[in-house]
């Protein structure tokens, strides 16, 4: 086994190495040491606090209907904006990392997330709190979440897999935190000092951004994207040659499977987590008890991700296996919800499942990809995903709002989450019959990159 684990190992060394040549790939010395550890630390807080308030936006959501009082499925348009532009903010938060940093971006998401937070606080309308809520503040975690990811990828290459693991528990130490400390706040401060802690927690989104410095790898991708962009002479072609590489990503049929497959598991967990408080306090429980239901989904999610990440690392197990049946246990387990709601213990069995399950597929969702795009598209790859997974986001809630608007009790909602995440595993699982025939998506703009290579020949006859 731990020969089979040091040539899986070094085949992904050599495959790197292909890809940025020999001499490139050895002076990448800084990958999984040093100051790699400092951003995976930064990586790790700023999942936590993305994770935070987008797995409690539950408790934002019934805040803003006492606030406002307003129909449901009006106020689910703040909340669905809100956490769906984390994620349909993807080719945003990509083209802006491609064309400054990590870092830059980072720091923008911190700053969108402080207007819109302190916006919402002195907002005195529904309408006007979509837009602070849902868009201003959305567009922080657009920026954000993406780049929290990329940034791992560019600092561990060996151990990247369980570097993707630590970094996305910290989502599950952000459900864990956030929804109880977000209750206590409402129920001291009410719904003005809510949004005003919210948005001084955000900011600390900033003070992770500015410890991302660049890592060779990631200074060597801008480089190269650099020089694409150099050999384009006017703008207009520029834009096609960047047009290329998104469209070159979406016709790999693998990675139309993963956007497909984000999209149903984003549709049916956002709902669950947006009308989760909400049904808990509707089968006759305080919403104290549910803040701390939502608050122990988040711990045991910190421990089901960190296994993952162990487990992908080992290379015993396939990513694609972590990844697609991860997202099946949790469909089982919002199926099994909806007849066992009536008791506390139903909740506490539905929660346990959920968290140890719901977020596994998020640090296996590089290493799936990788395989099909390499490392220079990998975030025009992962922002396509969340773009399509958060045009699920979006319908989701609002339809949902406005089937409990009409009904009157959230159980149908429940059925269509579980329904979505069930789907979700199906799909994802589609991409074991591609990986044998689908390449590198270097095939579909070869053009692209057959100039690239044309320059890189003419600055070396020049030297």
């Amino acid at each position: 086994m731990v020969t089979a684990d040091k040539d899986s190992e070094s085949g992904h060394i050599e495959s790197d190495k292909g890809r940025f040549g020999d001499n490139e790939a050895d002076s990448f010395n800084d990958l999984d040491r040093g100051w790699a550890w400092a951003v995976l630390f930064a990586s790790f807080g700023t999942f936590c606090i993305l994770g935070g308030l987008m797995y409690a936006i539950g408790i934002s959501h019934s805040t803003l209907l006492e606030r406002y009082n307003q129909s449901v499925a009006m106020t689910s348009w703040a909340g669905a904006l809100h956490t769906a532009l984390f994620s349909l903010g993807g080719p945003l938060s990509s083209t802006v990392i491609d064309r400054y940093s990590c870092r830059t971006t980072l720091v923008l998401s911190g700053i969108f997330f402080l207007l819109g937070y302190i916006g919402t606080a002195f907002a005195q309308s529904m309408e006007l709190a979509i837009f602070t809520f849902g868009i201003l503040s959305g567009i922080g975690g657009a920026l954000g979440y993406t780049a929290t990811m990329v940034v791992v990828s560019f600092n561990f290459r060996k151990r990247r897999n369980l570097a993707l693991g630590i970094a996305v528990s910290g989502v599950g130490a952000g459900v864990f935190i956030f929804p109880p400390l977000m209750q206590l706040s409402r129920d001291s401060y009410g719904p003005f000092g809510l949004f005003i802690i919210l948005a001084s927690m955000a900011a600390n989104v900033i003070s992770f951004g500015v410890m991302c410095f660049p890592s060779k790898l990631e200074k060597y991708t801008q480089r190269q994207r650099r020089l694409r962009t150099l050999h384009q002479s006017r703008e207009r072609q520029t834009c096609w040659a960047t047009s290329k590489i998104y469209f070159g990503v979406l016709f790999n049929k693998p990675i139309i499977c993963l956007c497909m497959a984000m999209f149903f598991f984003c549709l049916g967990t956002i709902l669950m987590y947006l009308h989760l408080p909400s049904f808990i306090v509707s089968k006759g429980f305080t919403a104290l008890e549910a803040a701390f239901l939502v608050s122990l989904s988040g711990i045991l999610s910190i421990f089901g991700r960190l296994l993952t990440g162990i487990a992908a690392n080992l290379k015993r197990i396939k990513d694609i296996h972590l990844f697609s049946g991860s997202i099946g246990i949790v469909a089982i387990a919002c199926f099994i919800y909806s007849v066992i709601s009536n008791y506390f213990w139903g909740h506490v069995i539905f929660v346990v499942l959920f968290g140890l399950f719901f977020g596994n597929c998020y640090v296996v969702i590089t290493g799936v990809t990788l395989p099909f795009v390499g490392i220079n598209y990998i975030s025009a790859a992962i922002g396509l995903q969340f773009f399509f997974a958060e045009i699920g986001s979006i319908i989701g809630p609002v339809f949902a709002g406005f089937l409990v608007d009409v009904g009157g009790h959230y159980e149908p909602s429940i059925l269509i989450a579980a329904a979505c995440i069930l789907l979700s595993a199906i799909v994802s699982s589609l991409t074991l019959c591609s990986q044998k025939d689908e390449m590198l998506i270097d095939r579909t703009i070869n053009i692209v990159d057959n100039q690239e290579k044309e320059l890189q020949i003419l600055r070396d006859t020049n030297q």
